[in-house]
C-alpha cells in the first residue's frame, strides 16, 4: 500500500475537517502556503467536484419531469396530516394530478369501495428530506431537479468520508469521480423518479455513518495479522457491566411487547409510547456502554433536527397559529442566543467547545454513525444488512463496543420506522409490498412465480445473471416493449439514434461490471491476505456489499426500466471504500484507476443518454 493522505489526528474535535490536510499538502509541495490555505486545498477540490456533477446531472436531462413522484404526494399527505396519499386526483391550478397509478394500495372502506387514497410501500425518509420544498412548492416541487442537488452532494459526501483512508490525493478523487459519474448514481440523478429519490437520499446517510464510523477508529484500515486478531474477538469483554447488561434485557422486553400490542391491534398511541421508551432505552444503553454523558450530545442534535424541522413544518402547515408561536420562539431564541453571546461570549464559547469535544470522543462517532445508519435504512431497508460494517469499523475500541453502540443509534430511526408503519397500516411491516407483488404477477416477462414469495432464494440465480451478467441490447430488431420493427429501409445503425441503434439498454437491468468496470479493482482491496493480513475496513465493506447484495437478489423485482443496476446503488458506498483501498494497494500501480473511472464514466454517459432519449 502506498498511502499518500495521513490519517486525521485523534484530537481532531471537528469530524467534517478534511482527514489529513496538513500532511497532505506538504508531501505534494504546499509547503510554502500558510495553514489556511493548506486546509482549503482539498475542500475546493471537493467543491469543484461537487459542481462539475451538478452540472453535469442537469444538463443531461434538461426536461426533468415525471410523473413518478410519489414522495411528493407523501409530503403532502404530511403536511395535511396524513399518512395515505391522495389518488386519482384530476389537475388543475392547485394540483399537477397524479396521471399514473402505480406502487400505490387503494384504501377502502367498508364496503369495499375505493376511497381515492392509498398507501405506498417506501420508507419516509425520502418524503420528510422534501417536506420544506413542498411546504413552498407543494404538489408542483421539482423532484428531479433536487434529484440533481442531492445527488452532486452524495459526491461530495465520498469525498469526504474517503478523506478518512490511508490513500492517495487522486485516489481518493477518482473514487468521488466514480461514485458520481461512473455508476448508476449518474442515471438515478438524471431521472430522479420516486425510486431513485430514495436510492440518492439513501446513499447521502451511509456515507455520511460510513465517515463517522471512520473517523472514531483511524488504524481500521491498517492491515494486522489475522492470527493477531482472533484471540480478542473470541474472548470479548462485556461492555457497561450490568447496567448495559440490564439495558439490553429492558430493551428485549420492550421490543416484544412493542410486537404483542401491534399483533392484538392496540391503539397507535399506545405502540408510539412503547416506541418513546424504546429510544429511551437505547439511549441509556449508550450511557452504560460508553460511561459517557457527553456521548448523548450529536444524539439528541441529530434527533431534534431530523424530529423537529418536520414536526415544526406539519404542525404550521395544520395550524397558521402554531406556525405563527414557533416563528415567534425561534426568533426569540436566535435573538436570545446573538445577545448573549455578545454580552457573555464565554459561557457560548464553551457550551460550543463542549459540543465539538463529545462529538470528538470515538465513542459519540460510532452512536452518530449507527443514527446515521439507521436513518438510511428508513429511505431504503434492506441497508440494514451492511450493519456488520459498525460491528467491525468504529469508535468503541472492542467489536462488541462497537456494535452496541452503534445498534444503540440505529435503534431509534428504526424503532420510529415501526411506529410509523403501523400508524398507516395498521401493521409494523408494510403489506403494501406484498399486495403489489400480486399485482405485477402478470408481468410474465419479467419471470416472476405465483407459487414463490416476495423475498425467495429461488428468485437469486436469475437476478444473479441480470445484476453479473445482463448485457445492453446489441442490434436489436426491436425493442422488447414494443413490436415496432427497428432500421427500415436499410437505415445505418446509430450510437444515440432510437430508430435504429447499434445498441440499446436492456430495461430489465445492466451488468453492474459492465455498467461500472471500475468495481473490478474492489477485489485488489484484499491483497494483504497473501500476507496473512486484514484490515477491519476490507473485511467490514465486503461483508457489507455481499449481505445487502443478495438480500436484494431475493426480492422477485430487480428495479426494471432503467439503465445499470439501480439496487447497486444500495452498497455503493461500501463498495467505492474497497475500490479506493484496492487502488492504493496497487502501490506505484495505482493510475491503473484512470482507464477504469474513464470507462466507467463514458459506459454511463451512454446509458444515460439513453434512458432520458427512451423516457425512462
Amino acid at each position: 500500500m502506498e498511502p499518500s493522505i495521513t490519517q486525521a489526528t485523534p484530537g481532531d474535535a471537528d469530524p467534517a475537517t478534511d482527514a489529513g490536510t496538513l500532511e497532505e499538502a506538504r508531501r505534494t509541495g504546499a509547503e510554502g502556503g500558510s495553514e489556511e490555505q493548506v486546509r482549503a486545498a482539498p475542500i475546493l477540490w471537493g467543491v469543484a467536484l461537487v459542481v462539475l456533477c451538478l452540472v453535469v446531472f442537469i444538463i443531461c436531462n434538461p426536461n426533468r419531469q415525471n410523473p413518478y413522484v410519489h414522495f411528493i404526494w407523501q409530503a403532502q399527505a404530511f403536511l395535511d396530516g396524513q399518512t395515505s396519499i391522495a389518488t386519482h386526483v384530476q389537475a388543475s391550478a392547485a394540483s399537477p394530478g397524479d396521471s399514473w397509478y402505480q406502487d400505490v394500495q387503494p384504501i377502502l372502506d367498508a364496503n369495499g369501495n375505493d376511497t381515492n387514497r392509498g398507501n405506498i410501500p417506501f420508507p419516509p425518509l425520502p418524503a420528510l428530506v422534501l417536506l420544506p420544498f413542498v411546504a413552498l412548492w407543494h404538489l408542483f416541487t421539482n423532484e428531479q431537479l433536487l434529484a440533481a442537488l442531492f445527488a452532486a452532494l452524495d459526491v461530495g459526501l465520498a469525498y469526504w468520508m474517503l478523506g478518512y483512508l490511508p490513500i492517495r490525493r487522486e485516489i481518493r478523487w477518482l473514487t468521488a469521480l466514480f461514485l458520481g459519474l461512473g455508476t448508476v448514481l449518474w442515471y438515478a440523478a438524471a431521472i430522479g423518479s420516486t425510486w431513485f429519490w430514495a436510492h440518492i437520499v439513501a446513499v447521502a446517510c451511509l456515507l455520511a455513518a460510513i465517515a463517522f464510523a471512520l473517523s472514531g477508529d483511524r488504524d481500521a484500515a491498517e492491515p494486522r495479522p489475522i492470527a493477531d486478531e482472533l484471540p480478542a474477538a473470541r474472548r470479548p469483554t462485556w461492555p457497561g457491566g450490568w447496567r448495559s447488561l440490564a439495558s439490553l434485557v429492558v430493551l428485549g422486553a420492550l421490543g416484544e411487547l412493542l410486537f404483542q400490542l401491534a399483533a392484538s391491534g392496540t391503539a397507535v398511541a399506545t405502540v408510539a409510547g412503547v416506541g418513546v421508551l424504546l429510544a429511551l432505552g437505547a439511549a441509556i444503553l449508550a450511557l452504560a456502554v460508553s460511561g459517557q454523558r457527553g456521548v448523548l450530545l450529536p444524539l439528541v442534535a441529530v434527533v431534534a433536527v431530523v424530529g423537529g424541522v418536520p414536526a415544526a413544518l406539519v404542525l404550521g402547515a395544520r395550524s397558521p397559529e402554531a406556525l405563527a408561536v414557533v416563528d415567534a420562539a425561534a426568533l426569540v431564541l436566535a435573538v436570545g442566543l446573538a445577545v448573549t453571546a455578545h454580552l457573555r461570549p464565554e459561557p457560548v464559547d464553551r457550551a460550543i467547545a463542549a459540543f465539538w469535544i463529545a462529538l470528538a470522543r470515538p465513542e459519540s462517532r460510532q452512536l452518530a454513525a449507527g443514527l446515521l445508519f439507521g436513518l438510511a435504512c428508513t429511505a431504503r431497508l434492506t441497508i440494514v444488512f451492511g450493519f456488520p460494517f459498525l460491528i467491525l469499523v468504529g469508535g468503541g475500541g472492542s467489536w462488541l463496543r462497537r456494535g452496541l453502540l452503534a445498534g444503540a443509534g440505529a435503534m431509534v430511526p428504526l424503532v420510529a420506522l415501526l411506529v410509523y408503519t403501523y400508524a398507516g397500516t395498521g401493521h409494523l411491516f408494510s403489506p403494501v409490498y406484498d399486495y403489489l407483488y400480486h399485482q405485477e404477477l402478470g408481468y410474465t416477462f419479467l419471470n416472476y412465480h405465483a407459487g414463490w414469495s416476495i423475498e425467495d432464494l429461488r428468485y437469486v440465480p436469475q437476478n444473479l445473471m441480470i445484476m453479473l451478467f445482463n448485457a445492453p441490447l446489441i442490434a436489436p430488431s426491436h425493442y422488447p416493449w414494443s413490436s415496432d420493427l427497428l432500421c427500415q429501409g436499410g437505415q445505418a445503425r446509430g450510437l444515440f439514434d432510437t430508430s435504429c441503434p447499434i445498441a440499446a439498454p436492456d430495461w430489465v437491468g445492466t451488468s453492474v461490471i459492465l455498467t461500472s468496470p471500475a468495481y473490478l479493482l474492489a477485489p485488489v482491496a484484499f491483497i494483504p491476505v497473501m500476507r496473512r493480513k486484514l484490515d477491519r475496513v476490507t473485511a467490514g465493506a465486503a461483508i457489507a456489499v455481499v449481505a445487502i447484495a443478495f438480500v436484494n437478489l431475493m426480492h422477485f423485482s430487480q428495479g426494471w426500466v432503467q439503465f445499470g443496476y439501480r439496487f447497486s446503488n444500495d452498497f455503493a458506498p461500501f463498495a467505492i471504500v474497497l475500490v479506493a483501498l484496492g487502488a492504493s494497494r496497487l502501490g506505484r500501480y495505482w493510475p491503473v484507476l484512470v482507464p477504469f473511472v474513464v470507462a466507467s464514466v463514458a459506459i454511463n454517459l451512454w446509458g444515460t443518454i439513453w434512458g432520458v432519449m427512451l423516457g425512462w
